[in-house]
């Protein structure tokens, strides 16, 4: 029996490693009231969605950083943002400094995008940082 303890001890301690280094470790808010594991869209402008990151393709996800490509996709709110158009723009998207927020889960709160095509007008830098929160309250 003595002999069990250990190999008893492997496989917990194998299963806690995974559990750490799983992907579900990190999150992002995606719609303003839920976190997720590689969300295809993150919206960053939760009074009238007239800023979203969209088409998200995630090739890492769950370390000090996660890395995606996907598209800038805002309203010019020419003239209004009511009677505005969306449009699209390519990026490189980071998003890392999680915190661990009120529902007990580490979310990341930091957006760095980098327009790798046109930008929207106006837009001097090709690279943007941007906060990001944690879910607000459903």
């Amino acid at each position: 029996m003595l002999k069990l303890a250990p190999l008893a001890l492997v496989a917990v301690g194998a299963i806690a490693i995974s559990a750490l280094a799983s992907s579900d470790a990190r999150r992002v808010v995606g719609d303003c009231t839920k976190a997720q594991v590689r969300p295809a869209t993150i919206v960053l402008a939760c009074a009238d969605y007239n800023l979203e990151l969209t088409k998200l393709e995630w090739s890492s996800f769950g370390q000090a950083s996660a890395y995606a490509s996907g598209q800038y996709y805002a309203n010019d709110c020419t003239p209004s943002c009511a009677a505005g158009k969306f449009h699209s723009y390519p990026i490189k998207l980071v998003v890392s400094a999680a915190k661990l927020c009120s529902d007990s889960h580490d979310d990341y709160q930091r957006a760095t995008v980098t327009f790798t095509g046109m930008r929207p007008a106006g837009q001097k830098s090709a690279r943007e940082k941007l906060s990001l929160s944690c879910p607000l309250p459903g």
